[in-house]
């Protein structure tokens, strides 16, 4: 049995329900979810790296392997472009996008963007001719379909982690679990049409395992990050993913009730955490109740309030049904006039 939608990462895509990621866009960027999710113009993301890259490619070759040609293109290099030349690439990759005049004018404003203290020149001289420009070239050549250029160093490197978490005592019972009477296993399992305060919803668990022994559903998410052992700081609360667990815990009382499995209990989600280098043993962070009532409601830690579910939904529906998107709820009703220490 197979629940939920299942659509192409595409296909899923372009479904315009918001999501966890669209909510965490709104909460830190209004114009740039009312660009990409309203106007639905190309926007970069900021927020791509290669531990991300590195996660993208752990998710497939762990969830989806048959996906893996459909996502990416394996460049002739065997190493990517790194540190500021990383840098570089990427903004060359950005501007190659907008019309431009020649090739130097994209150049100077990449070179601008990279942060190098050697002269432009010098940095062209590290540039042409060698892989940091096939891998640019491979890049520009496949970014209209949608697909990411990567490394066999990076695919050696996703492969070894997600070996380790298949092998590692904390994580492989999870991610080693297949479909038997007792289990039903879903990988990618896509969720749409759940509401929070009126707002419809989507979402795309990673693994969502269905024990009808124990009576329960639990849904788990993979998160690849530089550092494990700080996952909370440097994760959980910089990318707001606290938004994501509510979300999904949610979704999943929605699976609970089209499934009509009245008697199972949703667990929270547990996030399956590797290291993006595969030197450190993966964690697996798990939330309480209290956490799932901070993520609605918002909370405050070491002096900064996090916004919760809640009141980012109240205020996204407000911006939609009043076209307003430049302003807050609060300063709009306020006139734009309010005391500085408000």
């Amino acid at each position: 049995m197979i629940v939920g939608t299942q659509k192409s990462e595409k296909s899923y895509r372009e479904v315009e329900l918001d999501s966890s990621s669209s909510l965490k866009e709104f909460a830190t960027n209004r114009i740039k979810y009312y660009k990409k999710y309203v106007l639905r113009e190309s926007v970069e993301d900021e927020e791509e790296s290669k531990a991300s890259t590195i996660g993208r490619i752990c998710e497939t070759l762990l969830l989806e392997k048959d996906q893996f040609d459909n996502r990416f293109y394996l460049s002739s290099v065997i190493k990517g472009p790194s540190g500021l030349m990383e840098v570089f690439v990427s903004s060359l990759l950005k501007y190659s996008k907008e019309p431009y005049e020649n090739f130097e004018e994209i150049a100077r404003k990449a070179y601008k963007d990279s942060g190098y203290k050697i002269s432009f020149e010098k940095v062209l001289e590290k540039f042409v001719g060698t892989d940091h420009e096939i891998f640019f070239r491979e890049s520009l050549e496949v970014q209209s379909k949608g697909l990411t250029v990567v490394t066999l160093q990076d695919v050696q490197n996703s492969e070894k982690i997600v070996e380790l978490l298949k092998t590692n005592e904390t994580t492989k019972n999870i991610v080693n679990l297949v479909n038997s009477d007792r289990y039903l296993v879903q990988n990618q399992l896509q969720i749409e049409g759940f509401e929070i305060d009126g707002l419809p919803l989507k979402g795309m668990i990673d693994k969502c395992i269905i024990d009808h022994k124990q009576k329960t559903i639990s849904p788990y998410d993979l998160k690849v990050v530089w550092s494990v052992e700080n996952f909370r700081e440097e994760y959980y609360l910089k990318r707001l993913a606290y938004i994501q667990a509510f979300l999904y815990k949610e979704a999943c009382l929605y699976l609970k009730e089209q499934l009509n499995l009245d008697y199972y209990h949703v667990n929270n989600l547990q996030f399956l955490v590797a290291d993006s280098i595969g030197m450190y043993d993966p964690l697996i962070y798990t939330l309480d109740s209290d956490d799932c009532d901070d993520a609605y409601n918002g909370f405050e830690y070491r002096g900064r309030r996090y916004p919760g579910v809640k009141s980012i939904i109240d205020e996204l529906k407000w911006a939609k049904s009043e076209n307003q998107w430049r302003i807050t709820k609060k300063n709009y009703e306020r006139g734009g006039v309010l005391n500085i220490k408000q």
